[in-house]
Formats: C-alpha cells, structure tokens, sequence
C-alpha cells in the first residue's frame, strides 16, 4: 500500500479537526479475527522476517513454512502462526495475510526456547587429605658415599726470590710558562660626536581659517496625507497537503491594498537664512622647535698592564735511589696426608602394616549449574 496517501487531520485557521482511521480499524478487525482461534508458537526462524513479509518460504526449527497449498514436508502457516527471527517476535495474519511485528524477545535468554534443561551438580564444602600410619618397621644402616676422600702425603714447592739491582730515577722537569692574564694590552682613546636634532615645524603650527559660509534650512515642499485601504481577495480559499504529517491545511485567500481615500494635503513652508563669517588663519609658535645638539663624550682610553703574579717560573723535581735488595731461598712444606671417611644413612629393611584414616567431608549447601 506503498501507492496510497492517508489524512489524518485538517487544519483549519487556529482549528485542527481530526479524522476517524478507518483504515486502522479495518487492520485491528482483520487481524482480531484472523487470530481468535488461538496462538500457535512454530520456534525460532533461520531464514529472515521481517514486517510486512509475505512472500516464503521460511525455515521455522527445521520445518519449512509456505503460504498455502503446500504438503510436507512443507506445512502451511495458519492465522494465529508465532515465529522469532533475531530478537524480534512475529504473528501470522492469515492464510493470504503477512507477518506482522509485536514484540522483542531481547530481554529473554536461551533458557526460555527450551522444553528441558540439564546441567552439572556440584556439592558445595570441602574434603579433608586422610593421614596413613604404619607399624613394625625396620630399618638399617646403609654407605651411601665418601664424606672425605683421602688425602696423599704431599710437599709445597721451594721459592727462590732473586736480588733486585739498584736503579736511579731522574725527578720530572717543568718548564717556565706564561699563564693567561699575565699580559693586559690597552685601549686607544676615542671621540663620539653628539647627535644632531634639526630644527622642525609640529603638527598644529598653523591653523588655516575657514571661509565665510551661506546655508539655508527649513524649507518644506508639502506633502499629500496618507491614502486609506482596504483588504479585497484575489483568490479563493487555498489548502496545503503535508504527506509525512497526514495534515491538510485550510488558510485565507491572498489579499492585496487598494486606496479608497486621499489624505489633506499640507502646502510648503520656506525656512530661515544663516550666515557664518568663517575663523581666521592662526600661527601657534609653542608648535615650533629650533633643534638640538647632544653633548660630545671622550674617553681617555686605557694603559697596558703587565700581572707578574701570572708568571711561572718552572720547577725540578727530587731525584730517587733505591739501593736494591739480597736473594731469599724459602722450603715447602710437607703434608703426610689422611685416610677417608664413609657417609651412611638409614633404610627400610621390612615395612610393617599400613591403615588409612577416613576422609571428612564438610558444608551444608550444594550449587546447581544449568547452561
């Protein structure tokens, strides 16, 4: 019905006068009665639904749904037909009719398609390690390595230290040098002219006179009163249709001005004469500067200085004599040695009986799993 244009209101001035959907209450009728021999829910839709549709097929929970005149394993759908696609749920109208759109089944989770549900039972609280305890165990000793092994006898190597020769050493030598500083050189003297000002006329210095001037105002040519008028139409009524609103609008024809008296009319009025006599030229000297000339500055300059203090004479360091020294001969020493020593540890020779304590379970509470 995509063709078809609906109104749902005139306006008319400040008045909007609003109209019966008859179309509205004809859908609401077809669908009451379509639907009044009971709801039937087919399952969840892998092919896509949507508002309007009524072109199939569509494959509800694995079974395939026609319009009419199908057999199985193609079943037709009936008025009253619930399906789901997505998160959306739809009605079927009627055997020639469409799905319509009448909820979200958005708030609902995969629990709520389901005839049954399983899942995992776990017992809640804990369960303690049992102890085991044995009895009439033996045990014995056992060599499991050497602790230490044994040492031979042995002798340290001899050392011979040879004299040493004597030697001389010559101390360094530093010659004299001139450090920065040591040597200032002067300035010559020099001479800067002052700067020159010219003398100069200011802004202002003369005043030209304005000329004597004649003006006259005042004067009116008259005037001819307003004119009356009156509205008169040019057309009849005209109405406006806004399709997205479904709103036709009435307003008042165009209207336009048309004169139908002539005001007073109000004659010339001649106004007054003024003269000026105009200013005279004016000379201000205090607008005049005569110029200036900065005064000169000398300088003298600066002597060269000698800092004698910046001068290093140089330096001879002492001189070393190390007179040597006598051989040494030093004899080792003898170790006899030792014999080694076993490490031992205990091991079982005969395990007696064994008895396990029971398990303790605790909790009061279980928790019950379903996905």
């Amino acid at each position: 019905m995509a063709d078809k244009k609906y109104l749902s209101k005139i306006v008319k001035g400040s008045d909007t006068l609003w109209i019966k959907d008859a179309q509205a209450w004809a859908d609401i009728a077809d669908i009451y009665s379509k639907i009044s021999g009971g709801l039937h829910y087919l399952g969840k839709s892998t092919t896509p639904i949507a508002d309007g549709d009524a072109t199939g097929p569509w494959v509800i929970d694995g079974v395939t749904y026609v319009v009419s005149g199908a057999v199985d394993p193609q079943k037709n759908l009936s008025a009253g037909d619930i399906a789901i696609y997505g998160e959306s749920e739809f009605i079927w109208s009627g055997a020639a009719g469409k799905w319509q759109e009448f909820g979200s089944t958005g708030s609902l989770g995969a629990l709520a398609f389901k005839d049954s549900a399983s899942g995992d039972y776990t017992p809640a609280g804990t369960n303690a390690a049992s102890a085991v305890t044995f009895t009439g165990t033996a045990d014995g000793d056992f060599v499991t390595g050497y602790n230490n092994d044994a040492v031979a006898p042995s002798k340290a190597a001899d050392t011979f230290t040879p004299n040493t020769l004597a030697s001389f050493t010559e101390g360094a030598f530093v010659p004299a040098e001139i450090q920065a500083g040591f040597y200032t050189p002067g300035t010559a003297p020099s001479f800067t002219e002052g700067a020159y000002t010219p003398a100069s006329i200011e802004n202002g210095f003369v005043t030209a006179g304005v000329a004597a001037s004649y003006s006259h105002s005042g004067f009116e040519g008259g005037s001819l009163g307003a004119e009356s008028k009156s509205a008169f139409a040019t057309e009849g009524e005209v109405s406006s249709y806004n399709e997205s609103e479904e709103t036709l609008t009435l307003s008042a024809a165009t209207t336009s001005q048309a004169v139908t008296a002539q005001g007073t009319f109000t004659p010339a009025v001649y106004g007054t004469d003024t003269f000026d006599g105009g200013t005279p030229t004016a000379i201000d000297t205090t607008k005049f500067s005569g110029g200036s000339k900065a005064a000169d500055t000398w300088n003298a300059g600066a002597v060269t200085v000698i800092d004698v203090t910046k001068f290093d004479g140089g330096s001879k360091a002492a001189d070393s004599f190390n007179a040597g020294s006598q051989a040494a001969f030093v004899e080792g020493a003898f170790n006899p040695g030792s014999a080694a020593t076993l490490a031992t540890s205990k091991a079982i020779t005969a395990l007696g009986s064994a008895e396990a304590a029971a398990q303790v379970f605790s909790g009061t509470q279980a928790t019950i799993t379903v996905e």
